[in-house]
């Protein structure tokens, strides 16, 4: 590395933020994981089944997305002048983390199937959707089949919010 290209190694790699981020969490839900106390009354596959498969999801995810970062970093500038392009969109994250708060908030007095419907369609629309009806139809769709296959497969209840006792 020369001189005139101090820190360019880097500057060409900040991708690794969402990837080192993804690590991070996969690592945070494997120890949470396993610490997790689970009463001997619990049924197979247990409550450990899902924290578990998304942590190793993260972790597969991140080590993939690492990897790619590092194989295909941002181009150099040219000698010209000419700017990189950069990778990241600000907009949609910034989207996609109000519609997170959004949900966060909505979770207790909506209850997981309308605002969840939300987050998905929220964040859909975040990524560049231009489909709002379809969204909006297949963000309820998600929701209902999270909650069916929580209720019905895991035997856990997701808050019913406004819709309690209509299900």
């Amino acid at each position: 590395m020369t001189t005139t290209d101090s820190g360019g190694y880097l500057r060409r790699r900040t991708g690794l933020v969402v990837p080192v981020l993804l690590l991070c969490t996969g690592i945070a839900l494997t120890a949470g994981t396993l610490t997790m106390e689970v009463p001997s009354s619990a049924a197979a596959p247990g409550p450990r089944l899902f924290p578990a498969v998304v942590a190793v999801a993260c972790v597969v995810f991140a080590v993939l997305l690492g990897i790619d970062v590092l194989r295909r970093p941002e181009p150099a500038e040219t000698g010209d002048g000419d700017k990189t392009r950069i990778r990241s969109n600000h907009r949609a994250l910034a989207g996609a983390v109000g519609t997170l708060v959004v949900f966060i908030a909505a979770l207790d007095p909506l209850g997981w199937l309308l605002s969840g419907a939300l987050l998905f369609w929220g964040v859909a629309r975040a990524l560049g959707s231009r489909r709002p009806a379809f969204d909006a139809v297949l963000s309820i769709a998600i929701s209902s089949a999270v909650q069916l296959a929580f209720s019905a497969g895991l035997g856990l209840n997701l808050p019913p919010g406004l819709l309690a006792g209509v299900f």
